[in-house]
């Protein structure tokens, strides 16, 4: 897969304006063009709908180092193999994580649809420059947040108030990964696809069904019925 996205700004102004943007529109430069029918939006903006910080002056930093960048389906925001270099904070859109298993055959490891989701694997979390061993694709228009990796180890040596943030991602993705897996680990095959339409509902309507049924684990045959089944009683 390739990454092909568009990268529509970047809050390029210094501190002390950046933290100014929460009282006024901002110049040109300092907006970010979100061109999907949405109002303006700025890094900064971004920040307090995602991840709010409380805190003006690292919210500035952060938005300073920061880029919004728009993926049209079918995009690989990063492809096994890469270095993750920045942190990629869902704004709107659907995402598959997906990893190569013994076979050689791509399976998909979860989705991501809800805002502020962390799209990296564990390896960001523990400051290790690795090949990443997933993927992540683009299933529909979707607005990531990107900040570099650096970036955020930096203002974690300023800021208790990025610790925490840095910590309670940590456990975002874990307790993700951990529900997951326990669906996967214990439910029956019918079960699994009914959780899944009720956490993911919207990916049911454009995901594939061999992307859904690597994910759950069982015979694309089997979600085929399943689906069926589904929209007969709809």
């Amino acid at each position: 897969m390739q990454k092909e996205a568009k990268n529509i700004g970047k809050y390029s102004g210094d501190k002390g304006s950046a933290v100014g943007l929460y009282g006024y529109q901002g110049t040109d430069r300092e907006k970010t063009e979100w061109t999907r029918g949405r109002d303006v939006m700025t890094t900064v903006e971004a920040i307090n709908a995602c991840i709010p910080l409380n805190n003006p002056e690292l919210t500035g930093q952060l938005g300073s180092l920061s880029e919004i960048v728009h993926y049209q389906k079918g995009d690989c925001i990063y492809d096994i193999g890469d270095i993750q270099k920045k942190v990629y904070v869902l704004i709107e859109g659907m995402l598959r994580c997906y990893f190569i298993d013994e076979s050689q055959t791509e399976m998909t490891d979860s989705f991501m649809t809800e805002k502020g989701m962390v799209a990296n694997s564990v390896e960001i979390f523990v400051g290790k420059e690795t090949p990443s061993v997933v993927g992540v694709e683009v299933l529909n228009e979707t607005t990531v947040l990107e900040i570099p990796v650096q970036a955020v180890f930096d203002l974690m040596q300023q800021y208790p108030r990025m610790v925490k943030l840095y910590v309670s991602c940590l456990h975002q993705a874990l307790e993700f990964q951990n529900e997951i897996n326990i669906k996967r680990l214990y439910l029956p095959g019918n079960k699994r696809y009914e959780w899944f339409c009720k956490k993911w509902p919207e990916v049911d309507q454009i995901a594939s069904n061999q992307q859904i049924a690597s994910f759950l684990g069982i015979r694309s045959e089997s979600l085929s019925r399943l689906r069926h089944q589904k929209r007969k009683h709809q």
